[in-house]
């Protein structure tokens, strides 16, 4: 995952056309990823899937951290990235609470794949789409 993050500085890209669309391509791998630990039974399968799932992962977050610093003053950076961190760690905890606690649904481990897999495809499916509609109105332009 850090040699992943580290990559993405020597990348040329203009990010403010194809971020959007790099969120969504990780996030779909991602997805991927999950999903192939739902449906497998290998367990090597499951090693790269999650390999692959955290290095993408941390490339994701890397990307969307770039994303919001390109739009913020330096003043603005702790409050930011404090409140992000913040909701972050909110919808973790409600989403952990609703899957694995018992007060939730209590699912195991390989459903949660599954809830966890497609989350990450909606996710995906969104960036995907905010993607598409600037990509057209770039090209409008």
């Amino acid at each position: 995952g850090s040699v992943t993050s580290f990559v993405v500085q020597y990348m040329k890209i203009n990010w403010d056309l194809f971020g959007e669309l790099a969120l969504g391509i990780f996030s779909a791998i991602d997805a991927g990823s999950l999903l192939l630990m739902h449906f497998t039974t290998n367990i090597w399968a499951c090693y790269a899937g999650y390999l692959i799932f955290k290095a993408c992962y941390m490339l994701l977050i890397t990307i969307a951290t770039f994303q919001i610093a390109v739009n913020l003053s330096m003043e603005r950076y702790a409050l930011m990235f404090g409140f992000n961190n913040f909701v972050a760690l909110v919808i973790q905890t409600i989403l952990t609470i609703v899957v694995v606690d018992s007060r939730g649904l209590e699912l195991d481990i390989v459903t949660q794949f599954l809830i966890y897999g497609s989350y990450f495809a909606v996710i995906a499916g969104i960036f995907s789409i905010r993607s598409i509609c600037l990509l057209a109105s770039s090209k409008c332009k």
